[in-house]
């Protein structure tokens, strides 16, 4: 077993995981409150969007994903790389869907213009950075196809995307602790048991696992 068929191990157990979770939500909010929102749908697009990503994983790990390069032929090297592109791609779009389901919900509870100011600015902010970058990487070379079938057709690279990738994966790390540290600052005002604040507020900062 080589490290590809470790990734798609990883993946598929990931996606278990996080199609359960979303299921349990789903449950809760149709069978128990009663009420489905924007967010609950992007959570269910989410599911879906992970689900896709770790397909794609897996059919790039069949073409060699995670094999030497230079042990696969041309062709295995190019459809590698290329589903590797589009998981990525379902990859980096719900990463952003799991934040905009956080703002949205968060937007409906808070009260004071600061709070939703902060929660639009990370929703706007997130959108584009993450369109920006599905944009870039399907356009990192003319013409495209040579990004990802490097050895058979000559291009040439017009962007570099690492830099972009590790903005957005930094910012992604602070929109986690953003949405842990929040509802701390809202939950603690509202008037209930301190102990029910405690827990709610809890669970709502588990993102940042």
């Amino acid at each position: 077993m080589h490290a590809g068929h470790t990734l798609a191990i990883a993946m598929w157990a990931m996606t278990a995981l996080s199609l359960g979770l979303v299921g349990l939500r789903l449950y809760t909010r149709i069978r128990i409150v009663r009420f489905v929102g924007i967010e609950d749908h992007m959570y269910a697009w989410t599911g879906i969007f992970m689900l896709v990503f770790a397909a794609c994983i897996q059919v790039a790990v069949h073409f060699g994903l995670g094999r030497s390069f230079w042990t696969l032929s041309p062709d295995e090297s190019s459809r590698a790389i290329f589903w590797t592109y589009v998981a990525n791609s379902f990859a980096i779009s719900g990463n952003a869907l799991a934040k905009l389901c956080m703002g949205f919900f968060l937007l409906r509870v808070v009260q004071l213009k600061w709070q939703k100011l902060a929660l639009w600015f990370l929703i706007v902010v997130t959108v584009g950075t993450s369109v920006t970058l599905v944009v870039m990487l399907w356009n990192q070379t003319t013409p495209r196809k040579a990004s990802w079938d490097v050895l058979r057709t000559p291009g040439e690279w017009n962007i570099q995307i690492q830099p972009m990738s590790v903005g957005l994966g930094g910012w992604s790390s602070a929109c986690d602790f953003f949405f842990a540290i929040f509802p701390w600052l809202f939950i603690m005002s509202l008037k209930m048991p301190r102990r029910e604040k405690f827990l709610l507020a809890s669970g709502m900062s588990l993102g940042v696992m």
